[in-house]
């Protein structure tokens, strides 16, 4: 299924790719002008602090809100709450505004950590509702793709109109902009007419056909049978407590009272968590995932630095805001990098089928590669090429492993599913921006680089020795079993 084929024949997905594509644009038209606003107040030597600051401030509200995101998720209308964080989100993003007029880094991270909070609600019901919307494992595999492509897309576009809009016209003017597209986006996903409320395991038996090849593709759903009926056979009791844990998953309403979201959406997580682990693949890509993104921590916390001193040297002559220039070009990169990549991933994990899970270690592995090798280039324009080939595999592994997700996920437990993948992701990359911030400052950023680079590429080798590893158990669970059989 081709994108056009996708978008024409299915209004609704069209619905939420439009105000995706809106929504995006404007948040990464803003996002250059917030960053080259943070390293100016900041002051020369406090540029990575205040840089890791600012990331810190955006993504740790997906950690806190994450777990009590994926439980509204599955228990209220999706559509309703994209509706709502947009129209929140929109008067928040007027906060960078008042941080520009009064010259207030402390109101950059206020406004960034709150419109993440709200992004954390939005984004996991987006998520969990692209199984409502599209259909089998095709249209699936591309609605994830166009995704991925749209997102890199408008990091493109995005980033180019904010560096010209800010380096030319203002940046008050941007920030006025990202605000508008907030309620536009609200506007078009109005519009869906699909139900979007969780609906059990309907989904999940409808595509009972697409699933199964999904799990053989990844060669371990035998083995998670073939340990489970093993397990009933040394311990019955044992397996019985598996089955009402994981029966227990089922939603069921209630009050929507801050306390009670809170007290559920911990018990939630926790459920959220044992579902992952009765899936061996689903706990194989939290294990790499977790590793991934202290890498890519330490990568986002230096771009914008790379950008805005790398702009200096190259564009201090001829524009009036080389810093706003130079992080924009290399934001340009990562985006073009990515309208590359995905229609590329689309092709090539098509036709992967069984080696799916071997073309995201692949590409895991030469997206480290490629931020290792950025760390060492001295000019701003080979260092855009060199994201651009990063961002090119980044798509592979990313399509990848979210259509690995999204079809071994039953709809009642996908938002609490990737709630917590997210809530994962963000803790590792917190964490590691806020040590690559203080060593930037100490060290350089290059150094941050090479480090971020080296720690993605071994993500990537250690996906494919736990594959190997849980190859190596399933077969020696086959012989257990035919010994005992015989």
């Amino acid at each position: 299924m081709t994108y056009r084929q996708l978008l024409a024949g299915n209004a609704d997905f069209r619905r939420l790719w439009s105000g995706q594509v809106v929504s995006e644009i404007g948040d990464w038209l803003n996002n250059i002008a917030v960053m080259a606003l943070t390293i100016q107040l900041a002051g020369a030597g406090h540029e990575g602090r205040a840089i890791a600051l600012y990331a810190i401030a955006r993504h740790l509200p997906l950690f806190l809100f994450g777990p009590m995101a994926g439980v509204v998720v599955d228990r209220a209308d999706r559509r309703r709450v994209m509706i709502a964080a947009d129209v929140l989100r929109a008067l928040l993003a007027l906060g960078f505004f008042v941080a520009d007029r009064f010259s207030m880094l402390s109101v950059i991270y206020a406004v960034g950590a709150a419109l993440f909070s709200v992004s954390a609600f939005f984004n996991a019901a987006k998520r969990a509702s692209i199984p409502n919307i599209v259909g089998d494992t095709d249209e699936l595999l591309t609605a994830n793709s166009l995704t991925a492509s749209t997102t890199a897309a408008t990091i493109a576009v995005g980033s180019a109109l904010g560096g010209l809009v800010s380096t030319f016209a203002g940046r008050d003017l941007v920030f006025i902009l990202n605000a508008l597209t907030f309620l536009v986006s609200a506007e078009m996903i109005r519009r869906i007419r699909t139900e979007t409320q969780a609906r059990g395991k309907g989904k999940r038996e409808k595509g009972k056909g697409e699933d199964k090849s999904a799990r053989i593709e990844e060669g371990r759903e035998e083995q998670i049978k073939g340990g489970r009926a093993e397990q009933i056979e040394r311990d019955g009791k044992a397996a019985g407590r598996e089955a009402s844990t994981i029966s227990s998953f089922s939603p069921s309403p209630f009050p929507f009272s801050p306390l009670s979201i809170l007290r559920r959406a911990a018990v939630d997580f926790r459920e959220g968590l044992r579902y992952v682990r009765s899936d061996g693949v689903l706990s194989l890509i939290f294990i790499v995932a977790a590793a991934w993104g202290l890498g890519s921590g330490a990568g986002r916390a230096v771009y914008s630095l790379f950008g805005a001193a790398l702009g200096v040297q190259t564009a201090s002559e001829w524009v009036a805001r080389p810093t706003d220039f130079g992080i924009s070009v290399l934001f340009v990169a990562m985006g073009f990098g990515g309208v590359l990549g995905a229609p590329l991933a689309r092709r090539i994990n098509q036709a992967a089928g069984a080696g799916l899970g071997a073309h995201m270690g692949r590409s895991m592995i030469l997206d480290g590669l490629g931020l290792a090798l950025f760390s060492f280039i001295p000019n701003l324009w080979g260092a855009a090429a060199m994201l651009v080939a990063r961002e090119v595999n980044f798509a592979i592994w990313w399509t990848a492993q979210q259509t690995i997700m999204m079809k071994r996920t039953e709809d009642a437990y996908a938002g609490r599913v990737f709630a917590s993948y997210e809530t994962l992701m963000t803790l590792m990359m917190v964490g590691a921006m806020f040590a690559s911030g203080a060593a930037a400052d100490t060290y350089g950023i290059r150094i941050v680089a090479l480090g971020g680079g080296l720690v993605i590429t071994l993500s990537g080798f250690l996906w494919f020795l736990l594959r190997r590893t849980g190859s190596a158990d399933l077969q020696k669970q086959r012989a257990r079993a035919e010994d005992f059989r015989s």
